[in-house]
């Protein structure tokens, strides 16, 4: 019995899990093309965990809203004081987030509505802010929205980034991807973090194809998005995702992939 995804050639950008998202995809008799475009790179001297916790131990920090698990385990990599932050009530984004904090034995306080910016202000509404002081943990980059959002409401806001993002491949690695993408070599490609597309649509500003990479994702290339957040930093990009499950996880969103070729397979399929 024929797979949904044999001769799909499916470009993956992931880095932290490239091996199981490949054999997820490679279940369903895909081809998996794999090019890793970003890796998260520690803040140098760990000066900004040191100033972080510090923050906490120092000063009255009535709320910590941490964004990502990738934050959760660099920031006690680098400071192993947990305890530091026993006084303050957590906010989870989502689940990669929560799953960390347990493992570093952190209380989870509370866990945002959606997994989002827009969820996390809307979790923290229902709280009094006035007067509050709040500790955002950041990734690569400033989030005026929440700031703003949270302001509005009285509080004090302190965001602190504890990694950056770099390239994760070499540029001929990326530049072979996408030619790939431009001669029709690629035919679906799974994007699994926001800052995924703003690297490739980087990379394809610096060579002077950007215009071009864009058209044949919106065209030609079957997008797919984990999630909500991805979806939007996609359409941020200028590419509009056709594929995306209703739960963010890289299983769902490799399933959701071979139900739509599969979907696309009935639809060209002509009936006896």
């Amino acid at each position: 019995m024929p797979n949904p995804l044999d001769n799909v050639r499916v470009a993956i950008p992931e880095h932290r899990y490239p091996e199981q998202l490949a054999q997820l995809l490679q279940r369903y008799g895909a081809t998996v093309i794999s090019c890793p475009l970003v890796r998260e790179t520690p803040l140098e001297n760990a000066e900004t965990a040191k100033r972080f916790i510090e923050l906490c131990e120092t000063t009255s920090v009535d709320y910590i809203v941490f964004y990502t698990g990738v934050g959760v385990d660099f920031l006690f990599r680098a400071v192993n004081k947990p305890e530091a932050l026993s006084r303050s009530k957590i906010l989870a984004r989502g689940p990669q987030a929560v799953a960390a904090l347990k493992r570093a034995g952190i209380r989870v306080d509370l866990v945002a509505e959606q997994p989002t910016t827009e969820g996390i202000i809307q979790t923290l509404s229902k709280h009094e802010l006035k007067g509050k002081s709040v500790l955002v943990q950041l990734y690569g980059q400033d989030n005026p929205e929440l700031q703003s959002a949270l302001e509005a409401m009285g509080s004090r806001v302190t965001g602190l980034s504890l990694y950056s993002y770099d390239y994760a491949s070499d540029g001929a690695a990326i530049t072979e991807l996408l030619r790939k993408i431009r001669a029709h070599e690629v035919d679906a490609i799974c994007f699994t973090s926001g800052p995924q597309i703003r690297f490739l649509i980087e990379a394809a500003e610096a060579q002077g194809v950007a215009a071009d990479v864009r058209q044949h994702l919106q065209n030609d290339v079957v997008v797919v998005s984990v999630g909500e957040v991805t979806g939007r930093a996609l359409e941020a990009a200028g590419v509009k995702p056709h594929v995306m499950p209703e739960e963010p996880r890289m299983g769902t969103m490799v399933k959701a992939l071979a139900e739509f070729y599969e979907k696309r397979k009935q639809c060209t399929t002509p009936s006896s």
